[in-house]
C-alpha cells in the first residue's frame, strides 16, 4: 500500500482545489427507477443520496441499481426506494481542505470510486473522484505544453492581429464537435492561451472555480465559447478565420493553429 509521503510527492493542494462541484444527487425517498433513468442520461457511474437538507447520506453505484432493477418486483412489496440501496452503514466523506494527498490514501485504502465533499453538517458540498485525481495529474504533467502559451489575463497587455476562428457578428469561437475526441470529456468552462510565435490558440477544458473560466455552451453539433474578452484582449475583433483542431490527452485540452489561406473552408452557417 502506497504511504502518504508518496502520495504527496505527485499530490499537491487541498480537496477544493480538484473537487467536482456540481454534482448529481437524487434525495431520499426517489424510486430506483426514477434514479436509474437519471444515471443512464447523463452516463453515471454513482450517484450521492441526501436528504431534505442536502446531507450525504451514502452513495451508490451503477451496479447497485441495475442488480435491483433485474430483481421483479412483488405485487405486495414496498417502494424500492434509492436509499435502501446503499451499502455501508455511514458514508465515507471529506472535507474541501483536507489535503488532497490524504484524501486519495482514503480513496484507495476503502477502494471506493468517489469522496463526497461535505461542510461542517455534512451538507454536500462536491464530490472527489478518482477521475478527478487522474485528471489532476494529467496537468501537473501537461506543464511544459501549458507554460508555451500567454493564458488570458485581462490584466496583462497584448495587441496580436493574427485572426482566429471567430464568429463576426458577436465574437464567439466555434468549434465543431467531431473534433473532440471523448464526448464525456468535461466541457463546461474553458481558459483560452494564446502562442504569438506559433499564431495558435489553446483551449483548456478547466473547473468552474480556476480564475478567468468562461462558460461554454453546445449548439447544432457545436462548442461555442463566448470568448468576448478574448477577442477583445488579442485584438481579434471582426475577424475570422478557419483553423485545425488537434485534441490533446483525451480532450484535456485542444490547439487552434490557423490554416494557410488557400486551405480556409468557409465558415458554417450563422458564422459570419
Amino acid at each position: 500500500m502506497p504511504s502518504l509521503d508518496t502520495i504527496s510527492e505527485k499530490l499537491s493542494g487541498v480537496v477544493r482545489d480538484v473537487m467536482t462541484v456540481k454534482v448529481h444527487t437524487a434525495t431520499v425517498g426517489t424510486h430506483v427507477k426514477i434514479v436509474a433513468g437519471l444515471m443512464a442520461r447523463h452516463g453515471l457511474r454513482r450517484i450521492i443520496i441526501v436528504d431534505e437538507k442536502k446531507r450525504v447520506i451514502g452513495v451508490v453505484s451503477q451496479r447497485d441499481v441495475v442488480r435491483s432493477m433485474m430483481k421483479p418486483e412483488e405485487p405486495d412489496e414496498l417502494p424500492r426506494e434509492i436509499q435502501h440501496l446503499i451499502t455501508r452503514e455511514r458514508p465515507v466523506t471529506v472535507s474541501p481542505d483536507v489535503p488532497l494527498a490524504k484524501a486519495a490514501l482514503v480513496l484507495a485504502t476503502n477502494k471506493i470510486g468517489c469522496l463526497p465533499v461535505v461542510g461542517l453538517r455534512q451538507e454536500l458540498r462536491g464530490v472527489l473522484s478518482t477521475s478527478d485525481l487522474i485528471h489532476h495529474l494529467a496537468e501537473v504533467q501537461e506543464g511544459e505544453v501549458e507554460n508555451s502559451f500567454r493564458m488570458y489575463s485581462p490584466m496583462n497587455e497584448a495587441k496580436v492581429k493574427i485572426p482566429a476562428y471567430i464568429r463576426k457578428v458577436n465574437g464567439d469561437l466555434v468549434i465543431p464537435m467531431n473534433n473532440i475526441k471523448n464526448r464525456k470529456a468535461r466541457l463546461d468552462r474553458v481558459v483560452l492561451g494564446y502562442d504569438p510565435p506559433s499564431s495558435r490558440i489553446l483551449v483548456k477544458f478547466v473547473r468552474g472555480t480556476v480564475e478567468d473560466a468562461i462558460a461554454t455552451k453546445i449548439a447544432d453539433s457545436n462548442l461555442v465559447i463566448p470568448a468576448h474578452g478574448f477577442v477583445r484582449h488579442f485584438d481579434l475583433i471582426g475577424k475570422s478565420s478557419a483553423f485545425d483542431v488537434v485534441d490533446h490527452n483525451e480532450s484535456k485540452f485542444l490547439v487552434l493553429s490557423p490554416r494557410q489561406s488557400g486551405d480556409n473552408q468557409a465558415p458554417g452557417p450563422g458564422s459570419t
